[in-house]
């Protein structure tokens, strides 16, 4: 017959952990999609700023 798992662990266990782990992968990924896409506004407003306009914020539609 099949024996129980060594270590002492859970059978669960390792799908939990997996679980974790692509909660913390999701999550990092979603914090990198919203960095990027704030720095690239960011950039987008330096280069008007710096081609001497003053309306850019409502130029590209930005909101804090």
């Amino acid at each position: 017959m099949s024996q129980p798992p060594s270590g002492g662990e859970e059978p669960n266990a390792s799908g939990r952990g997996n679980l974790f782990a692509l909660i913390a992968v999701v999550v990092l990924v979603g914090l990198g999609y919203w960095a990027f896409n704030y720095l690239d506004q960011q950039r987008k407003l330096q280069n008007c700023l710096d081609s001497g306009r003053h309306d850019c914020e409502q130029r590209l539609n930005l909101q804090r």
